[in-house]
């Protein structure tokens, strides 16, 4: 959202007029985290949720040989949520290498995140693991929500949780009402857009969001929702949906 304005900072004001009180966002390694911080609290805003470290392949965590990697952008990416206050960080799988399949892919995972546990502890910080379907990110290791759920039960422990994008459900498994149930003792946080073409939950799509809302205080879930969808047009203009939920800023 906001993506109207190139530079990172100006979102956050944009966030503020607009009237939200928190936000998250993907990557803001390009800058310094005292300057993300001082803009942060400028506007009193919440950070609730960033991305790890990408480099060029999505993250590192299920990519064999890029062990060291992984542990190296998950500490920056820790110093970053210590600073902003920021209590969750996607940790992302990465994309495949050839001639490592799903199952070895995703115990390089497993084992990594299990390495990252102290280092989570020590932060505060919930690392979360989101499956992401293949139609927007080819060949990214980690694109099955049972494999997501078997890794956080394997480690079992409340600093690996899971990440549910609606977005990613609906293309992956559909059986919304039924999935959300399974997978809902298992999340950490929640993000929605509308399927396919990642508009405003209100836009023309396959999901009824007012149902995903009930859904949400039916199974309990007490966490932010965070807008990971493209304005159709500009950003304020699409915020409508927001009164037509019932809900307000």
């Amino acid at each position: 959202m906001f993506t109207e304005h190139e530079d990172l900072l100006k979102r956050y004001e944009e966030a503020k007029s607009a009237g939200f009180q928190a936000v998250e966002c993907a990557f803001p390694y390009h800058i310094d985290r005292k300057v993300l911080k001082d803009c942060k609290e400028r506007f009193g805003l919440e950070q609730v949720l960033l991305n790890a470290e990408p480099g060029e392949s999505l993250g590192y965590g299920g990519r064999k040989g890029e062990e060291e990697l992984f542990m190296s952008s998950l500490t920056r990416s820790l110093e970053y949520c210590t600073v902003l206050g920021t209590k969750k960080l996607h940790i992302m799988a990465g994309k495949k290498i050839e001639g490592v399949g799903r199952e070895e892919a995703t115990q390089i995972f497993l084992d990594n995140l299990r390495r990252a546990i102290p280092l989570l502890e020590a932060a505060g910080v919930v690392g979360l693991i989101e499956p992401i379907n293949p139609w927007s990110v080819p060949g990214y290791n980690m694109d099955s929500f049972q494999d997501g759920v078997n890794i956080v039960k394997t480690l079992n422990h409340p600093k690996v949780r899971l990440q549910l994008d609606m977005f990613h459900l609906q293309q992956l498994e559909g059986n919304l009402t039924r999935n959300m149930e399974k997978y809902m003792p298992y999340v950490g946080h929640v993000q929605i857009a509308q399927v396919p073409d990642r508009g405003e939950p209100n836009s023309p799509g396959e999901i009824d969001y007012k149902y995903i809302f009930t859904c949400l205080e039916k199974f309990q879930y007490e966490g932010w929702v965070g807008l990971e969808y493209k304005p159709v047009g500009s950003t304020n203009d699409g915020l409508g949906w927001i009164k037509d939920m019932g809900f307000s800023l």
